[in-house]
């Protein structure tokens, strides 16, 4: 009996032990990142002939890199898409999406945040905000796109990055694939049987459900009915404090990383596009 209650307060003494360097283990549980060799840097690599690699100053000094797919249009883009992936891999796992969302007819680029491929630097929430608002300067600034004819897309881990820019950034719109509403969230999910309260942190949190009813422009929320990865319902908290005009999209028998072969994905995609660049939604 002794043994037993010794080995108990043992478990709860390294539970504790853990709870306090909390802030050091998230980011293990966040973030999986995977290199790039120099020769698979362009995207002909891979298999994208029309697309060009590019280099883009972060604000603290680093080089991000990244992939540009120009419209495949027989008209002029009629807009530019940012897509932010994931918290695992690197760009060349999304360069199928990205061709995707060219050919709807926009320009889209796709970056690697830091730590990610070829990008300097090493991942960190803060760090993904640097990144994002540094893309977009890069873009408006020296590209010199329109901010009102940019949407930023972003999926899983990319839809808190897409949403903290909308926060403080002119936009046209936002797209949020398998959002979640914060870190937290998603730990108690997976890790049911740990206490509640060791499950919550202050930092690495992508406190999505906080920014959202912040941002004023049209919001699409997509999700796999079959999402076990991040379950629908937590996009669902997100879409219920957005603001106005807003639209919900369940993918019938997609999961988590699988949405983007559904056609039902880009055929609304196409039409949420279409509307919020050509059409102007009204704010109802």
């Amino acid at each position: 009996m002794g043994v037993m209650f010794g080995l108990a307060l043992g478990l709860v003494g390294l539970l504790l032990l853990a709870r306090l360097f909390v802030h050091f283990i998230v980011p293990s549980f966040v973030f999986f990142p995977e290199p790039l060799q120099p020769q698979e840097s362009h995207p002909k690599f891979w298999g994208f002939s029309d697309a060009s690699e590019v280099w883009i100053p972060s604000d603290d000094g680093l080089l991000l890199h990244g992939w540009w797919f120009p419209a495949r249009s027989e008209q002029s883009s009629v807009g530019t898409i940012v897509f932010f992936h994931g918290n695992a891999g690197h760009l060349g796992d999304c360069g199928a999406v990205a061709a995707s969302l060219a050919n709807l007819g926009l320009d889209v680029l796709l970056p690697d945040y830091r730590g990610f491929g070829l990008s300097e630097g090493k991942a960190s929430e803060e760090g993904l905000y640097t990144d994002a608002r540094s893309i977009y300067r890069w873009l408006v600034d020296v590209q010199a796109i329109n901010p009102h004819q940019l949407i930023v897309v972003g999926h899983s881990l990319g839809s808190a990055v897409a949403a903290d820019l909308a926060v403080h950034s002119p936009l046209a719109a936002v797209v949020m694939l398998g959002a979640f509403t914060h870190t937290p969230a998603i730990a108690r999910h997976r890790f049911s049987y740990l206490p509640a309260w060791y499950l919550e942190w202050d930092l690495t949190r992508f406190d999505s459900l906080a920014r959202v009813p912040r941002i004023n422009v049209p919001i699409l929320f997509g999700v796999g009915s079959e999402d076990r990865v991040i379950p629908p319902q937590e996009a669902r908290k997100l879409f219920k404090v957005a603001h106005c005009p807003k639209q919900w999209l369940s993918i019938t028998g997609a999961g988590h990383n699988d949405i983007f072969d559904y056609e039902e994905l880009w055929k609304e995609l196409h039409r949420f596009i279409y509307t919020v660049l050509i059409e102007k939604p009204s704010n109802n």
